[in-house]
């Protein structure tokens, strides 16, 4: 098959020929390949494969020429579900990562890094989990999702050194000189005072880290051929042998990065880079960003390569299969969660996983245009929370969002160090963590966290913002800071509730998201985490019953549309699209809800009322200089 092998910026030492053994043998071209342990050994492995006896709802469901194999690239794993058009799962896999985030060689305060060639084991592994039982048959497709805000240097098909995540916050100087160039000089062609970037959130921002590369990692950043913001954009351009038309990202991604530039038209929102502000600076050349892939079911990138299959040793069944880029990490499981449509406007839901979010489904607004910054200050006023309008799959909606970077993380570093006896164990440590919490009082006895790890970005933004425990003393045991754990992150979620509410919604006695609110991640398996975040935000919360493939199933929906396996248009649905079939999205749920025990209720409120204060008065005594 004939591939792009030219091209500006292709050099001759970096033939196409070398794409897949770039990709296959798991070291960056400039450092010194590191011995690790196989990717999804028995610790690395959580898989299921089943013919489900409860969902089969037609002949189709155990068809696998008509089912997609949805993929999630997460922080901490990969997680691939092959799904029926009905959304009955007929196997899945989840394969943890071997290293996973490191801080990298820079050893910076604020740097959080991960191999990408980490995400394509992962998949190779995963596919062959789940397509194995199935011999010879072909899905009808690969979806992909996955985390956004990441910056991937990528060449040929291969990483060329590891992302930059989306929690990596390191370029704070960089923000800094950003946000002084554009918003205090009035340049990029913008008067002053006005900011041309939407959702430029500080040292988080996308740009920022590019600028951060440029600075000090020039030599690999002049090698790149495109930049991927998102780890399922890598995994398709990977898949598909390195195929430039196979760099993309989707309007979602694009919309967390900082790098977008946002309008009205006539017809829809239009969506463009802002290439303008961006190649103001030295080092940073706009050629690099891929293309947009705007609508709710666009075409596939590419397909499965032969030579990129054959060097993975994925299963045979998926050579030159379709692959569709996807969308975000919160992009599938806001249309997972809540399903497409007017139907879903204005449905609202949480989901706590490594990092976690509350979300609003909403119409666009009439001016179209995504938040942008509008003070000449240079200093964000932190004591306003900071919320996220991002790009919706359907370009008639949008998702309102407060954010965190850490959520669920915290739980991880504070098994690492408070039960390093039980760290590794996948199936027993959370459990355990659970049992040492449990054994202490609501309110952990004023033993209170702060979850900003690895900075904030709601309800405020600090890039220097870190962890913190407060009211130790000789009293306090394992179990009192392990549920302040807890409980630190559930005051943050209310924080987050408390910045997508509007003032009369405030006022109300009601709450702005109803009763129960859908509730998803790893976070909501546990019932006490479930429980303690009931109280701390006053909400009812309904965990999911079939969670594990709520992001799967929004990820797969707009494959499913696209290859009309859904059926025809429906004069039901907006846009001539298919509709989907009956409980493919579990929204209605049957899950038991979680109602708020008022007297825990008014413990947290009491511990809240003090924990919303500490980050201020940490900042104000300067501990953000100090990392």
């Amino acid at each position: 098959r004939a591939r792009r092998t030219g091209g500006a910026g292709h050099s001759p030492r970096t033939p196409m020929s070398s794409c897949v053994a770039a990709v296959a043998c798991r070291a960056h071209r400039r450092e010194r390949p590191r011995p690790r342990p196989p990717v999804g050994g028995r610790a690395g492995t959580r898989a299921f494969l089943r013919a489900s006896a409860t969902r089969v709802s037609s002949a189709s469901s155990l068809d696998v020429r008509e089912c997609v194999l949805s993929v999630d690239v997460g922080t901490t794993a990969l997680k691939a579900v092959l799904l029926a058009p009905d959304g009955t799962a007929l196997g899945a896999s989840e394969r943890a990562y071997a290293r996973g985030t490191t801080r990298g060689d820079s050893g910076l305060s604020g740097a959080m890094e991960q191999d990408p060639n980490e995400w394509i084991e992962a998949f190779a592994h995963a596919a062959r989990d789940v397509l194995a039982p199935f011999g010879d048959a072909k899905p009808a497709g690969v979806a992909l999702s996955g985390q956004m805000q990441n910056v991937v240097l990528a060449r040929a098909g291969a990483s060329l050194r590891p992302c930059l995540l989306y929690s990596d916050v390191r370029a704070v100087e960089e923000a800094e000189h950003i946000r002084r160039r554009l918003l205090e000089d009035g340049d990029a062609g913008v008067a002053a005072g006005s900011f041309p970037l939407s959702n430029f959130k500080g040292a988080a921002a996308c740009l920022c880290k590019w600028l951060w590369l440029a600075r000090h990692d020039a030599e690999t950043l002049a090698e790149a051929e495109t930049l991927l913001l998102g780890a399922h954009s890598f995994l398709a351009y990977a898949l598909c042998g390195g195929d430039r038309a196979a760099a993309a990202c989707d309007p979602t991604t694009a919309s967390t990065t900082g790098l977008l530039s946002m309008g009205p038209s006539e017809t829809e929102t239009s969506a463009r880079w802002a290439k303008e502000a961006c190649g103001r600076f030295p080092g940073v050349d706009p050629a690099l960003l891929p293309p947009l892939l705007l609508g709710f079911a666009p075409p596939p990138v590419g397909e499965v390569s032969s030579r990129t299959a054959n060097a993975l040793g994925l299963p045979r069944n998926l050579e030159r299969v379709p692959v569709f880029h996807g969308v975000g990490d919160l992009a599938s499981t806001t249309v997972g969660a809540v399903g497409v449509g007017a139907s879903s406007c204005g449905a609202s839901y949480a989901y706590l996983g490594t990092s976690g979010w509350i979300a609003r489904v909403q119409t666009r607004d009439s001016a179209g245009a995504l938040p942008t910054l509008e003070t000449k200050n240079k200093n964000v006023d932190e004591s306003k929370p900071t919320t996220f309008t991002l790009l919706h799959p359907d370009p008639a909606l949008e998702i309102f969002a407060a954010s965190m970077v850490t959520a669920g993380g915290n739980v991880e570093w504070a098994r690492r160090v408070l039960l390093p006896g039980d760290f590794g164990d996948d199936d027993k440590s959370p459990t355990r963590f659970d049992a040492a919490a449990s054994s202490a009082p609501t309110g952990s006895e004023g033993v209170l966290f702060l979850p900003h790890l690895n900075g904030e970005r709601s309800p405020f933004t600090d890039a220097t913002a870190r962890g913190c425990f407060v009211n130790l003393s000789p009293a306090t045991t394992t179990g009192h800071m392990c549920r302040a754990v807890l409980e630190g992150v559930a005051y943050n979620y209310r924080a987050l509730a408390d910045a997508l509410e509007t003032p009369d919604e405030r006022r109300s006695e009601t709450n702005a998201f109803g009763a129960p609110m859908p509730f998803l991640g790893g976070g909501a398996k546990s019932p006490l985490w479930t429980q303690i975040l009931a109280d701390a935000t006053r909400h009812t919360l309904a965990p999911l019953p079939d969670a594990s493939t709520v992001a799967a199933r929004g990820c797969a929906a707009g494959a499913f549309e696209r290859l009309g396996l859904w059926g025809p248009a429906s004069a039901e649905e907006k846009g001539g699209r298919a509709k989907p079939p009956a409980g493919y999205f579990p929204r209605d749920g049957g899950g038991d809800a979680v109602a708020p025990d008022a007297d825990a209720a008014a413990t947290h409120d009491k511990n809240y009322e003090v924990w919303r204060k500490l980050h201020d008065a940490l900042a104000g005594a300067g501990a953000g200089s100090l990392v």
